[in-house]
């Protein structure tokens, strides 16, 4: 689910509660609640329903706005009588002096036991700083999976971060890239194996590019 479209996502699950519920009105429990005053205004809506399947869903969206911003979130989760999972969930928040916050994720399991998930992360601030983070994962029915991570950060003046985290089965590495707003580097890796250990390895330059000592 893309991050841009997670402001929608309570609009969505609200409707998608209203649909559902139409459709299954036997078995749909409904809940929701809306306020205002002061500026202030709340909502929230939710339900849940059984499938023809036997299969039980549950799906929520909220959303507030007041004198300091914005803010709306929506998810649902679907499980299945063979075993299946699936969520997905989304939020964004907006900040009266120009800041937000996005994020969603997913997540499902398979009936032979495998499953795999993502997430998206991101924040501006309104000092110009940005934030991003993403990543995944994946296990099959036997046990062995996989995970993977990517970072970034920098600020108004000029500074950033980059980070890439991988992991697997008894192995893991970790790549870092730090800027200074003088432009001085540092780069370096990380790696951890099983029954042989940790490494790690980096070093840092200049603004020219020429090799210094770290500090």
């Amino acid at each position: 689910m893309p991050i841009s479209s997670s402001i929608r996502n309570a609009s969505l699950a609200m409707l998608c509660i209203g649909t559902l519920c139409v459709a299954h009105p036997v078995h749909a429990g409904i809940h929701g609640i809306r306020a205002w005053g002061g500026g202030r205004q709340i909502g929230h809506a939710g339900a849940t329903f059984r499938s023809a399947q036997g299969g039980i869903t549950h799906a929520r969206g909220s959303r507030a706005v007041g004198p300091n911003g914005s803010a709306a979130r929506g998810s649902y989760t679907s499980v299945n009588p063979d075993g299946s999972v699936t969520h997905q969930s989304a939020g964004h928040a907006n900040g009266v002096n120009g800041g937000s916050a996005s994020g969603s994720s997913s997540y499902t399991r398979n009936p032979d036991g495998s499953a795999q998930g993502s997430f998206q992360q991101a924040v501006h601030t309104a000092a110009g700083g940005n934030y991003s983070s993403s990543g995944g994962y994946a296990r099959d029915s036997s046990g062995n999976w996989n995970a993977s991570r990517q970072t970034s950060a920098n600020n108004a003046k000029g500074g950033s971060y980059n980070g890439s985290t991988a992991r697997s089965n008894g192995t893991f590495t970790h790549d870092t890239s730090i800027h200074g707003a003088n432009g001085n580097t540092y780069t370096g890796q990380t790696t951890y194996t099983k029954g042989q250990g940790l490494t790690h390895t980096g070093g840092c330059t200049n603004s020219s590019g020429a090799s210094v000592a770290c500090q």
